[in-house]
């Protein structure tokens, strides 16, 4: 479990250490209180089930020491927590002298057992919260449940909330109701109706199960949300806020009326295509639309055209009931390769930065939970409880110290040296000795590196 964990967490590290120049030339962080795992302090870590969760998995994790130097023979001079004004640690101490006189494979034991107690804790409340989760229902199963609205977009500025369902829309002046579903492309969710830009929509949607009609007719249609730094859409002028009207490949113009169709298009691009692209900014209720004509020549991402926008449905970004409740579950969804269950899992471990933990409370009423609100206090619970248990194992595996993993790794240096042939012990301890603290000193220099690339 050790050895699986410290090549997850070594391979985290490299790629954060890559990303580095990239995440400071972007001049984003997320503050320092993001770096620190405390309860209440850090945004991401709720007080109750912060506290709860981290003294749990302190404890385990310590216990897993003591008990396994106990079942070596070895006593156990002290325990206990570190605790300011909520607890910020635990520690157990063997007896320096017993462990000095057990074997390497003894003292590696010890040393990790404490994050394969973390491992072990983490899973069993991960199935405890499938089992949970399995009793879920849901009445919007399948239909368009907004996740995020951008901020200043026509659906922000209509009063759409997010966590809204969807329903319907009436073109401006018309009484006729258009029936709206969900279409998904490449793991995307949007609505599947072809709506035109240059109109206006009320629309109609759930929220907290009553429905809503928006006062305001609302501009629909493919939004820019973001644009990729030096993508040819960033070299071409486009701006974030505008709308896509029309995308001309070959000399043939095709109106963009959705997600689904947009993303269509471009999987019939080749990278080098040179393309005409048509937007026009979001206008006020009365002003004439105006489409303004963009040559743009496409650089290449998996072999086809890479325009470099990310967009979403006037300003809102679906998901749907079914597909949240599932990716609350399921570390690996999605997920066709081994890269890929790896880079899933890893995502999911990211949820709290996303809001999961494992459902937002936003969200909730999408669902019928059985006993309530003390549903979700337990499944809030155990999903902190496998965060934070993980997490500690996760971050516990770094070869450096004071880490478990700086220990472990040692006692892989000085097996690797005995197996080569060094037997006179103190020059194995010297090679050791070298070895583990230039690792650890590189080590900690790297996580440093990373931790001060976020919060800067």
């Amino acid at each position: 479990v050790s050895a699986v964990l410290f090549l997850l967490m070594m391979y985290m590290l490299v790629i954060a250490i890559i990303a580095v120049p990239a995440r400071m030339a972007s001049g984003s962080s997320i503050g320092i209180e993001y770096a620190l795992a405390i309860p209440g302090l850090n945004p991401m870590l709720p007080l109750f089930y912060g506290v709860v969760a981290l003294v749990v998995a302190m404890v385990v994790h310590e216990l897993g020491h003591g008990i396994q130097a106990r079942a070596n023979g070895a006593r156990v001079d002290s325990s206990g927590l570190l605790y300011g004004v909520v607890p910020l640690g635990a520690f157990v101490e063997p007896n320096e002298e017993d462990m000095s006189k057990k074997s390497r494979r003894a003292q590696m034991d010890m040393y990790t057992a404490g994050i394969s107690v973390n491992t072990v804790v983490a899973f069993l409340c991960f199935a405890l919260l499938i089992g949970c989760c399995g009793t879920l229902t849901s009445d919007y199963e399948d239909d368009a449940g907004v996740y995020y609205v951008d901020g200043d977009s026509p659906a922000y500025l209509a009063g759409i909330p997010a966590s809204a369902i969807i329903t319907g829309l009436y073109e401006e002046g018309s009484d006729v109701r258009i029936e709206v579903g969900t279409s998904i492309v490449d793991g995307q969710v949007s609505l599947d109706a072809s709506m035109d830009p240059t109109k206006r929509y009320h629309v109609e949607y759930v929220y907290h199960d009553s429905t809503y009609v928006t006062e305001k007719a609302v501009q629909m249609g493919v939004y820019i949300r973001a644009i990729t730094t030096g993508s040819p859409a960033d070299s071409g002028g486009l701006e974030n806020g505008e709308f896509l009207y029309s995308i001309t490949i070959d000399g043939t113009e095709h109106t963009v009326g959705s997600i689904s169709e947009f993303r269509q298009l471009m999987s019939q691009t080749t990278p080098g295509q040179t393309i005409t692209v048509g937007t026009m900014s979001a206008v006020a209720e009365g002003d004439i639309p105006k489409v303004e004509y963009t040559e743009l020549t496409l650089t290449d991402k998996g072999g086809i055209g890479f325009l470099g926008i990310t967009v979403s449905t006037g300003g809102m970004t679906f998901t749907t009931p079914g597909i949240l409740l599932d990716r609350a579950v399921n570390p690996f969804y999605g997920a066709d390769s081994a890269y890929g269950y790896l880079t899933s899992f890893l995502g999911y471990l990211s949820g709290p930065f996303n809001g999961m933990d494992p459902i937002s409370e936003d969200v909730q009423w999408w669902y019928d939970a059985p006993m309530g609100q003390v549903f979700w206090i337990v499944i809030t619970l155990l999903y902190w409880l496998f965060w934070l248990n993980i997490l500690l194992a996760i971050s516990n595996a770094l070869p450096a110290y004071p880490f478990d993993g700086g220990f472990i790794f040692a006692g892989g240096v000085s097996w690797l040296c005995e197996r080569l042939g060094v037997r006179d012990e103190e020059r194995r301890q010297r090679i050791t000795d070298s070895v583990s603290n230039s690792v650890s000193t590189v080590v900690l220099f790297m996580f440093m590196i990373v931790i001060l690339s976020f919060v800067m």
